[in-house]
């Protein structure tokens, strides 16, 4: 298990770098984690206006459920109790709100100018991608100054996509209230909570586009550094050789593998009124799901020891599920299956990128 978290560590500084370059960032190790559902959540709907203070004191806020407990990012444990963070959703015509409590001893943040890299501190980070594609997302991350970096990314950068900074979300809402003080060592502080409304229009989804019944992929993370005393002044931890000790991502859905950008593995939220049930995936979608990002995945491993792509699905997996389709060359290829449920198709390509098609109207991507 060190030697994994130590290989997927090096590997995600390399694609902070680096991130025009496409990496085969999936090892066949990885696939007992990776062959989990993702976390579901219904998000209800607001009549009343809610008041952007960091409380949460609405009466709405008191009637929504909290989603599950945040976990580590790979396994899913449970991380300490002083280090516990929960979070809960509201909707109405023209935002999504997100209320965050991250219980903290020692609460700390220096970054105060609009897109520093707040990741680079303790943070807590929202992904958001509105059409299920894998592509087109946005991340917005806060800190306990409230100082936001806000990022929209057109595909991950597993396949070749850079951050555009400029995406600035106009009308977004903030606020963060601390249980305690600011980056004073001296004492013991008890959380810091976040509450947030993010217009729908800042992700160019015009009015009705979110209705009862719409479905998002989502995440969210808390990202959490060791922290020393130094000179009455609160600093990273350092290992023996001088370097900062690593990060720990806390999430409300596991991914499998310590990088947030695979959006696949992201949670479902789902947009609803008094009269959606709260429990909406179907197992035997999700399942096909799953078995479809698996020969992704294999083929990412494969093209790395070959220099091409396996062109049928028995050099990936001696005992493939026949209900996904692949067609492939060497270069390039394509994985398709049903969703019984839904009565559609599903593709993805080498690319990584989602297109849902109807069943009378199946093509080749």
């Amino acid at each position: 298990m060190e030697d994994k978290l130590k290989y997927q560590r090096i590997f995600m500084a390399l694609a902070a770098l680096l991130p025009f370059v496409a990496f085969a960032q999936v090892r066949e190790a990885d696939m007992e984690w990776l062959s989990k559902i993702p976390l579901e959540y219904t998000i209800r709907q607001t009549t009343t206006p809610i008041q952007i203070d960091g409380v949460a004191e609405e009466e709405a806020w008191s009637k929504t459920d909290w989603m599950e407990g945040f976990t580590d990012i790979i396994t899913g444990a449970i991380p300490s109790g002083d280090h516990t963070t929960r979070c809960k959703l509201l909707w109405d015509n023209s935002h999504v709100y997100v209320y965050a409590e991250l219980k903290e001893p020692h609460i700390w943040a220096t970054f105060d100018k609009h897109d520093d890299r707040i990741f680079q501190e303790n943070a807590f980070e929202i992904f958001i991608n509105p059409d299920g594609s894998t592509y087109h997302y946005f991340e917005i991350q806060i800190n306990a100054k409230e100082t936001v970096w806000d990022l929209y990314l057109p595909k991950p950068y597993r396949s070749g996509g850079r951050p555009l900074n400029s995406w600035n979300p106009g009308g977004i809402r903030k606020a963060v209230k601390v249980a305690g003080t600011l980056n004073n060592p001296a004492d013991i502080d008890s959380c810091w909570t976040i509450e947030m409304a993010i217009p729908f229009q800042s992700m160019d989804i015009r009015p009705g586009g979110v209705m009862p019944g719409t479905i998002w992929r989502m995440n969210l993370s808390r990202v959490q550094w060791q922290l020393g005393v130094e000179n009455g002044v609160y600093v990273k931890r350092k290992d023996d050789k001088g370097k900062p000790l690593p990060e720990q991502y806390i999430v409300w859905s596991p991914v499998g593998i310590l990088n947030l950008h695979f959006p696949e593995r992201w949670g479902y939220v789902q947009f609803a009124d008094e009269a959606t049930p709260q429990k909406f995936l179907v197992k035997e979608d999700e399942q096909l799901k799953l078995d479809l990002w698996k020969y992704f995945y294999l083929q990412q491993s494969y093209l790395q020891k070959h220099g091409r792509y396996a062109t049928a699905l028995k050099d990936l997996d001696r005992h493939y599920n026949p209900a996904v389709e692949m067609v492939a060359g060497k270069e390039q290829f394509t994985l398709t299956t049903l969703l019984p449920s839904a009565d559609r198709y599903m593709v993805v390509d080498n690319s990584g990128e989602v297109v849902f098609k109807k069943k009378d109207k199946r093509q080749a991507k």
